[in-house]
């Protein structure tokens, strides 16, 4: 028997290991549940973090934007 053919035969009598997060469980938590827990936690994170700092972009681009347009009007009114 080649080296192939033991390798072959070992592959086939051992039971594969199951590559999946869904049977898992953690504290009696399934581990799909943690996962989408902290993608919650980090996605309400983010938005607490970025939402104040958007807002005064927001209002820096429209002071700007106002500002520019009169400036032009008082030109060419």
């Amino acid at each position: 028997m080649s080296l192939k053919n033991t390798a072959e035969t070992l592959a086939q009598a051992t039971t594969p290991v199951p590559v999946s997060i869904s049977g898992l469980t953690w504290m009696g938590i399934t581990m799909k549940d943690w996962v989408l827990t902290g993608t919650a936690i980090l996605i309400i994170f983010q938005l607490i973090v970025l939402t104040p700092k958007v807002y005064r972009v927001l209002l820096q681009f429209k002071h700007n934007t106002t500002h520019t347009i009169k400036e032009v009007l008082k030109r060419h009114g």
